[in-house]
């Protein structure tokens, strides 16, 4: 007589839950690639095909947004290993001077990086961002205690580096480890810290770096301007009277 065995009951095997599949589940929606211009279009491939990317131009042109949308979007793409987005801009005040700011490190930057905490805003929402940001998936980082640090699996976004000083845009860019990019971008006829263009961090790297592998430069000195058309004319006169 042969006894009868109940069958073994089937085993799920569930999948840890990733780093990837938290940011997918915090942004509801991937962002549909819309471009303004040719020049954010072009813009946008060298930021994904290099990696680092150095642009300059004027107000108005879009680098800033579609540096961050990028970087949104890389970091959403289960294909790659990017977990990350570090935000860095140099604490240089525009002529007015704010004085010692109360609060922690990040407490003190918040000013310098809201611009980029509003364009985030704006592309995935400020609940998303706010909850990136708690995981420390959305991070800010203060150049001047980066030293010594190794940037892995992340996305650098490091704006108004018209502002730094070659040491530091040097420091910077040595900081780039494995699976990482920098998209680094700055107005050089709109400097708060030099006189003179030529001795703004951003443009010693335009000049350095324009012929090597892996390292983008773009120039939006003739995008079009895409934010509202008095901007262009204020520029425009700002531009004949430093002529004159």
């Amino acid at each position: 007589m042969t006894r009868k065995t109940k069958p073994k009951e089937e085993q799920t095997v569930t999948q840890p839950f990733s780093r990837k599949d938290f940011i997918n589940t915090v942004i509801k929606k991937k962002q549909r690639n819309k471009f303004l211009t040719e020049h954010q279009e072009e813009n946008y491939n060298i930021l994904k095909n290099n990696k680092i990317k150095v642009a300059s131009g004027p107000a108005g042109v879009g680098k800033s947004y579609i540096a961050m949308k990028a970087a949104v979007d890389l970091l959403m793409d289960p294909d790659n290993s990017y977990e990350k987005i570090i935000i860095v801009r140099p604490a240089v005040e525009a002529e007015e001077k704010l004085g010692s700011l109360p609060g922690n490190l990040e407490e003190k930057l918040d000013p310098y990086i809201f611009p980029s905490y509003y364009l985030l805003n704006k592309i995935i929402g400020k609940e998303a961002r706010e909850k990136l940001k708690e995981a420390e998936i959305i991070e800010v980082f203060a150049l001047a205690y980066m030293r010594g640090m190794n940037i892995d699996n992340s996305i650098l976004i490091f704006e108004e580096a018209q502002n730094s000083t070659p040491n530091q845009m040097k420091l910077l860019l040595t900081r780039i480890g494995f699976n990482s990019k920098f998209f680094i971008s700055g107005d050089l006829e709109q400097t708060d810290r030099y006189k003179d263009k030529i001795q703004s961090g951003l443009y010693d790297a335009i000049k350095l770096f324009n012929d090597i592998p892996d390292i983008g430069v773009y120039d939006f000195r003739d995008a079009k301007n895409v934010r509202n058309p008095l901007i262009g004319k204020i520029l425009q006169k700002y531009d004949e009277e430093t002529r004159n």
